[in-house]
């Protein structure tokens, strides 16, 4: 019997997941640097706090260049350098003294680096598949929500025993050291899988999607509504619960449980949402993880005090759905505009969700100081996470039919990387989302 290895997009899958988690552990975990940076210089929070806004602010520059450059030069080079350039950030960012130099060294040049990481490792895991997409982006975005799990102890342990100026340095070689070989060593271009002789047919033919292309449709701006509305909702609360919690007299161990709760049911809706996606479609799943986020915010919003503790836990299992919807962010994208622009088109895509990551805490805030509550900062991320849905539902829905000979060479090629179809008794592929492959045994 002929042995069948495993395909080699997994493990690709696999790395863009752990890079993705270093990367995004900068975000999850700056609440620790903030409180230091506070205690270091005597800011004021929103001064503080605008270094972060920056990186958020500046994906709409370099999320389109690192998907360019991805496209260009491979995520095998784009990703160390983005590794590399992260690790300075944070590096450099521990021997600030000015304000300025926060917002150069963490608000853009941590951005640059988060971008050149986190943009191509989603858009090689998107070419490598094409069957299993869901599962597999659902993986790499599981990677993010964890990064908190692993670097909030880590980087409390560092602070308490090298200071908050040392521990960045600490953290910035690991992140460097950890993103740079794993990305040069292990990283393959899917192009160079064996290619059929009908996708080498079908090249000539076949349409290209091009990031002008992308940008005539009107799926594309409702990715990009969906990135954008999807990060204010999201921002506001991420941003606001804990003193949203702690002014209804929740004590903050019972806070770091129950969002600690919150954050490993995240990590398990990334994983179902996407494997859910592969079989009831991208736009059900993401209005449905969006209607378990919803109902979460109102329990949230209807906290009173530290007898609410079943509303503080509705909130948490509620970032299931959170999760399910964040596993589909980059997969509608890829499903929509296949190919080697890719890397491009997410970039561009990817700065909906910066402009919102911008525009979420500081919205948040200002509704809280204007009403002196966060009722309506609530209500508001409520709407935004509504308004998502139904631009990812838009999105979904509005994949044309192909056409023969249409996008044939880059999902034959996919499919074929991905294991060879079971055929019925006729000899014809198995029915289904047009022939497509079951999963090699």
């Amino acid at each position: 019997m002929a042995r069948v290895g495993v395909f080699y997009g997994w493990v690709v899958a696999g790395v863009s997941a752990t890079v993705n988690s270093l990367a995004w552990s900068v975000r999850s975990t700056f609440a620790l640097f903030y409180v230091a940076l506070l205690g270091e210089f005597g800011w004021a929070r929103g001064e503080a706090a605008l270094g972060y806004s920056l990186s958020w602010l500046c994906l709409l520059v370099f999320s389109p260049l690192a998907g360019w450059l991805a496209d260009r030069w491979g995520p095998r080079l784009v990703v160390p350098i983005g590794g590399l350039v992260l690790g300075a950030a944070l590096a450099l960012t521990g021997r600030v003294e000015t304000l300025w130099q926060y917002y150069l060294a963490f608000g853009v040049l941590g951005a640059a680096g988060i971008a050149c990481i986190m943009m191509p490792a989603a858009a090689i895991v998107g070419r490598w598949f094409v069957r299993s997409r869901g599962v597999a982006m659902g993986l790499i975005s599981a990677g993010s929500s964890a990064s908190a799990i692993v670097f909030y102890p880590l980087n409390t342990w560092l602070i308490v025993s090298f200071g908050w100026r040392d521990a960045l340095a600490v953290y910035g070689l690991l992140v460097a050291a950890a993103t740079v070989p794993l990305a040069a060593l292990l990283y393959r271009d899917p192009e160079a899988a064996p290619r059929p002789v009908v996708a080498a047919a079908a090249d000539a033919t076949e349409p290209t999607w091009t990031l002008r292309r992308a940008l005539a449709t009107h799926r594309f701006w409702a990715v990009f509504v969906m990135w954008g509305l999807g990060v204010i909702g999201y921002q506001i609360l991420t941003t606001h619960q804990v003193a949203h919690a702690r002014e209804r007299g929740f004590d903050v161990a019972t806070l770091a449980w129950v969002f600690g709760l919150g954050g490993a049911f995240t990590v398990a809706g990334n994983l179902l949402g996407g494997a859910l996606s592969d079989r009831w479609g991208r736009g059900s799943v993401f209005a449905l993880g969006s209607l378990v986020g919803v109902l979460g915010i109102a329990g949230l919003a209807g906290l009173g005090g530290p007898a609410d503790l079943p509303l503080l836990l509705l909130y948490a299992v509620s970032q299931l759905g959170f999760g399910m919807r964040i596993a589909l962010l980059t997969a509608i994208p890829a499903d929509l505009f296949p190919g080697r622009h890719l890397g491009a088109i997410l970039g561009v895509a990817n700065g909906g969700g910066g402009l919102g990551g911008f525009v979420g805490p500081f919205l948040g805030g200002w509704l809280f100081d204007a009403t002196g509550s966060y009722s309506l900062a609530f209500t508001v991320a409520a709407l935004a996470i509504a308004g998502s849905a139904i631009a990812a539902w838009v999105a979904a829905r509005g994949r044309p039919r192909r056409q023969p000979g249409e996008g044939g060479s880059e999902r034959v090629r996919a499919l074929r990387r991905e294991g060879p179809p079971r055929l019925r008794r006729g000899g014809g592929e198995r029915g289904g989302d047009g022939g497509r492959p079951e999963p090699p045994m």
